[in-house]
């Protein structure tokens, strides 16, 4: 075991080296006893040497629901696993959280990731010798998948894949590299192929090492296999890389190097149709000419002419860009040379550039836009200490109408220059408004972004699970930006996330996404009183507006009010920023003076409350009902046992629907058990209840001003 590690995420979380007495298993490894203190290790290994708030350690350990003794237990355990460390002043009480510290080479999935990046490289120059080494000593660490529960599906996730690149990166070298051990390949390539049926790579790897080891006619069985189930549970065909392979294992044994030779078949002396004269039919592969079914017959069918007639290039590794297939030579049936050479060549794919134009008056948020970029491209060193371990994440989250794309699109555009690969840019219209657009599903995001990455429609698998691993191919040797605008859950998300540490994400969504493991949440809040007098000069062109001008407040200093009471300024020179002040302030609700164009604060909360309202799940349907029924009082806050009364419900559903609420943003916790909105909240509450049925809401409140 690597010398200097300290803890282990490589497996069930465990602790290095520490020499507790009786605490050592033989082998350098010290197991962490009880469940909560396993999952309060992993979550604080989750952020390494940066502050973890108690109310994310809470939800780690008891799963959104954390009983009244939550926060003593919680001390208990931080004591216990305080107890383990080889220094107790690891973990540290840093408000709001607790800090681990974590010093460079310490973690088993930082080194992990070192050792990819560099086997990653290697693979690339086909510095085959290299890639051994480095596949060795990352899969030295390997301990088995980490547990979902315990470190969260998408973290498992990327690390699974990442040992499977692994092992891919490390048969290739040794399948380059040749010698004795070719033959003990085939038993861990037959188990890995068995394990995986629709990872094209391993198949590739076995029929190879059959071939090379003398057993042909089982190497055209593996690629027979391989195709049929490709064809009828996705309807594709095997890739480049395995064509390429297959064009091998059917070259004549022992004659010329490339050569291959038709044996048979169904049509007849001259060979099927289209595939040449007597004379074609020993040519060099690659050359167009056909393939030699010799071996596919001595598996007891002849090979098709789908396999045959078109000879493939095996694809090439890249270091910089998405992997693109390799053109194939023209059939024996091809134009003459003339006419071929003035038919034009098809462009490639260009790099997606998807992003929509930056936001034009984009203000403050200065030191958040700062902390956005450097978490998106975290600063790489030679060394393992370092290393991000997977492509970063980064959800930006508040209220309808704080300014959540424009912070995404202004990072993105200033990053734009370090992610050449391209910049993808999906709406996943999670809280828009009216049923005409309901969310994205995963299926239909992965779709899209297949196609806008190149992928041709009929290759796109069809099952989710296998165009999010399509997804992670493409995206794995890239440096490819990618926004995700409006999420509903992390559910949505999951799926379309890349693999590749070269890449990054940035996740809009009214809800922080904590079940999205190893993400950084950016919230967003209300413009500070100078910033909003800043926007809505820039915007209206009106010099005399600043921080104290009544329209700062009566906006609420929400980015898209302050942008819409700004257009109107700038659209009429005779209406004055005090008389619009005026109407603001005299009117029962302040939306109707809050829409100008296709900018409309209304509309932005009505998404949100759609979304919320429209939901297969009762806590989000209670939390639309308790925003319903606020709007029925007017209240600085609202507690439990009163929102029981209003929804009539019970207080354990009471709750759920308030912290679902505050949750999307649509409310505060302005102290243990008490919520408040928004002003522009308030207003939109109102105006739902006075949309209930007749009286219904008004009698509701009555009925509990009584009881109250």
């Amino acid at each position: 075991m690597r010398r200097g590690l300290r803890f282990g995420l490589l497996g069930a979380p465990v602790l290095y080296d520490f020499d507790v007495p009786n605490g050592r298993t033989g082998n350098g490894i010290q197991p962490i006893g009880g469940a909560k203190v396993r999952t309060l290790l992993a979550a604080l290994l989750l952020e390494p040497g940066r502050v973890v708030p108690v109310e994310a350690l809470k939800d780690a350990l008891w799963g959104g629901a954390p009983p009244a003794s939550a926060q003593a237990s919680l001390h208990n355990h931080v004591a216990r696993l305080r107890r383990r460390l080889d220094d107790p002043t690891r973990l540290r009480a840093v408000p709001p959280g607790y800090l681990l510290r974590v010093g460079p080479g310490e973690l088993d999935v930082h080194v992990f990731h070192a050792h990819v990046e560099r086997a990653r490289a290697a693979h690339a120059n086909q510095d085959w010798r290299r890639v051994l080494g480095e596949c060795a000593s990352a899969l030295a660490l390997w301990r088995g998948t980490p547990p979902p529960e315990t470190v969260g599906y998408a973290f498992t996730q990327r690390l699974t894949e990442a040992h499977f690149l692994l092992l891919e990166w490390r048969y290739d070298a040794e399948l380059h590299i040749g010698g004795p051990r070719l033959a003990a390949l085939v038993p861990e390539l037959t188990a890995l192929a068995a394990e995986h049926p629709l990872r094209e790579s391993y198949h590739r790897q076995l029929m190879l090492a059959l071939h090379r080891t003398g057993r042909r006619a089982e190497s055209l069985a593996v690629h027979r296999d391989l195709r049929n189930r490709l064809l009828e549970e996705l309807g594709v065909e095997p890739g480049e890389a395995v064509r390429a392979a297959h064009v091998e294992v059917l070259r004549v044994p022992g004659g010329p190097v490339g050569s291959v030779k038709w044996v048979g078949g169904s049509g007849g002396p001259a060979g099927p149709a289209g595939l040449g004269s007597p004379a074609d039919r020993e040519s060099p592969a690659g050359s167009g000419g056909p393939a030699d079914s010799e071996g596919a017959a001595a598996q007891g069918g002849a090979a098709t002419p789908a396999d045959l007639a078109v000879p493939y290039v095996p694809a090439q590794p890249t270091s910089g860009s998405a992997p693109r297939p390799a053109p194939a030579p023209p059939p024996r049936s091809a134009p003459t040379p003339r006419a071929a050479a003035s038919a034009p060549e098809p462009s490639p794919m260009p790099h997606p550039a998807q992003l929509p134009p930056p936001p034009t008056h984009f203000t403050g948020r200065t030191a958040l836009a700062e902390a956005l970029c450097r978490t998106l491209t975290p600063e790489r060193h030679p060394g393992p200490e370092d290393v991000t371990p997977i492509a970063p994440v980064a959800v930006i989250h508040g209220m309808p109408g704080v300014g959540k794309s424009a912070l995404a699109l202004h990072a993105a555009h200033t990053l734009r220059d370090r992610f050449p690969d391209g910049q993808l840019y999906l709406d996943l219209h999670g809280t828009t408004p009216g049923p005409g657009t309901p969310p994205l599903t995963p299926s239909h995001a992965l779709t899209a972004l297949l196609r806008d990455l190149g992928a041709e429609p009929l290759r796109i698998p069809e099952h989710p699970d296998a165009a999010a691993a399509l997804l992670r191919s493409l995206l794995a040797p890239t440096r490819t930006l990618m926004v995700l605008d409006d999420a509903r859950h992390a559910a949505q998300i999951r799926p379309l996330l890349p693999a590749g540490p070269g890449c990054a994400v940035i996740v809009t969504s009214g809800s922080p996404l904590t079940a999205l493991d190893g993400a950084r949440r950016f919230p967003l809040t209300p413009l500070t009183a100078t910033e909003s007098a800043e926007l809505l000069r820039a915007v209206s062109g009106r010099d005399g507006l600043d921080a104290a001008h009544p329209l700062v407040e009566l906006t609420g200093r929400l980015p898209l009010a302050l942008r819409v009471v700004a257009a109107r300024l700038a659209a009429r020179q005779a209406l004055t920023p005090d008389l619009l002040a005026g109407q603001l302030a005299a009117a029962i609700s302040r939306l109707p003076y809050l829409e100008y164009d296709d900018l409309s604060v209304r509309r932005s909360l009505a998404g949100a409350h759609d979304a919320l309202h429209t939901s297969a799940h009762e806590a989000d349907r209670d939390a639309a009902l308790a925003l319903r029924r606020i709007g029925t009082l007017d209240l600085p806050s609202y507690d439990i046992q009163l929102l029981a009364r209003l929804t009539e419900t019970d207080e354990h559903r009471a709750e759920a629907a308030l912290d679902r609420l505050t949750d999307v943003a649509l409310l505060e916790e302005t102290a243990y058990g008490h919520y408040a909105p928004h002003d522009l909240v308030r207003d939109f509450a109102r105006e739902l209840a006075e949309a209930e049925a007749p009286g219904e809401a008004a009698v509701d409140a009555q009925a509990t001003g009584r009881r109250g």
